[in-house]
C-alpha cells in the first residue's frame, strides 16, 4: 500500500512541478514521508535517511518557492566532472560498506542511489546541466533496486521508468536553454563591443 501511495504522489508531484506549481512541494513532502516508511519496511536505510532529509527540504522549498531568482543554467568543467565522479564513487563504496553491516538487502545500490540523489539535488540547485545526467543514472539504479528487491516494488519501478524519461527530456531542454543563453550572451557582447 505504501508503494502505491508513493507512486501516485510521485506522479502528481511530477505534473505539478512541470506546471511550475508551488503546491508540488506539499505533495513531494507527503511522498517523502511515505517513502521513509516504505524504505524502513524494505530495510533500505540509506533511502530512509535520504527521504527524511528531503522531507525537510520540501518544507523549506515550499516557503522559498518564488522568492529566489533563478540563476542561469551552466555546465561543469571537466575537472569538476571528474571530482563529482570520484565523490560519487568514494561515498558509494563507503556507504555500501557501512550498510552491508545491516540487513539492507542491496547495500551498494542503496548507497549509490542515496549519494547520487544528494549530488543531483545540489547540481539542480546550482542550475548545472549535469544534474540530469546524475538523475538519469540515479533513476536507472532505482529501477534496478526496486525490481530486484526481495519484495519487488513494481509500482515504484514503473515510476522510475517515467522519471528516467523525464531526466533525458530535462537534460535536452536544459542544454537547449544553456546554448541559447550562450548565443544571447555572444550577441550582447558583440553589441556592447560596437558602442
Amino acid at each position: 500500500m505504501l508503494e502505491i501511495l508513493a507512486t501516485v504522489l510521485g506522479l502528481i508531484q511530477g505534473v505539478l512541478v512541470m506546471l511550475n506549481k508551488r503546491s508540488n512541494w506539499i505533495i513531494y513532502a507527503v511522498q517523502m514521508a511515505v517513502l521513509v516508511a516504505f524504505s524502513y519496511q524494505m530495510k533500505l536505510y540509506g533511502d530512509m535517511i535520504q527521504n527524511g532529509f528531503f522531507f525537510f527540504w520540501c518544507v523549506f522549498s515550499f516557503f522559498a518557492w518564488g522568492k529566489v531568482e533563478c540563476s542561469k543554467i551552466t555546465v561543469e568543467d571537466n575537472g569538476s566532472r571528474i571530482v563529482l565522479f570520484l565523490i560519487i564513487a568514494l561515498f558509494t563504496l563507503l556507504g555500501g560498506y557501512l550498510l552491508s553491516s545491516t540487513d539492507d538487502p542491496m547495500p551498494y545500490t542503496d548507497s549509490f542511489t542515496t549519494v547520487t540523489t544528494f549530488i543531483a539535488m545540489f547540481l539542480m540547485t546550482t542550475h548545472k546541466v549535469e544534474a540530469w545526467v546524475v538523475w538519469f543514472f540515479n533513476d536507472v539504479a532505482y529501477m534496478y533496486q526496486y525490481f530486484y528487491l526481495p519484495d519487488q516494488a513494481l509500482y515504484l519501478f514503473c515510476l522510475y521508468i517515467i522519471w528516467t524519461c523525464l531526466a533525458v527530456a530535462s537534460f535536452v531542454n536544459w542544454l537547449r536553454i544553456y546554448n541559447k543563453q550562450k548565443d544571447d550572451m555572444f550577441v550582447y557582447e558583440v553589441i556592447e563591443g560596437e558602442f
